[in-house]
């Protein structure tokens, strides 16, 4: 904590994190919803208060309601204000990168409470949820 507030003046905090992941084979789990990433999501405490800011690690642009839903974003949350990872796909990174651009929103004030999501695996099998606030 002492490291991080002499490199920074607002620090982005992680108060909750989860990682879940559904059955690898596709026949076994319905692919309209993300299971894992609701479980990730109610373990990491999303909904224990409003989110300003939401960046979802989207493969593919269908995947955004379905993280919608599955995360219970508020209304009024902002998905993706980065552009997202449909703007640009760097593999293995990409994950990572949704959570950095997420504490970015804390850092620079622009917003209290965010989420940051990554995910791995077909169709959503991997989801690890990250909430920070400032």
């Amino acid at each position: 904590g002492d490291l991080a507030r002499r490199v920074c003046e607002r620090p982005a905090w992680i108060t909750g994190i989860a990682h879940r992941i559904d059955p690898h084979y596709l026949g076994m789990r319905d692919l309209a919803r993300s299971a894992s990433a609701a479980e990730a999501a109610r373990a990491a405490g999303v909904g224990k208060a409003g989110v300003d800011v939401a960046e979802l690690h989207v493969q593919f642009s269908h995947e955004e309601p379905i993280l919608r839903e599955a995360l219970a974003l508020p209304e009024g949350t902002e998905v993706n204000p980065s552009g997202g990872p449909l703007a640009a796909n760097p593999v293995m990174a990409t994950g990572l990168i949704r959570i950095g651009e997420a504490a970015r929103r804390i850092i620079d004030g622009a917003s209290g409470r965010t989420v940051g999501h990554a995910a791995g695996g077909p169709c959503l099998q991997h989801n690890l949820v990250a909430v920070m606030e400032g």
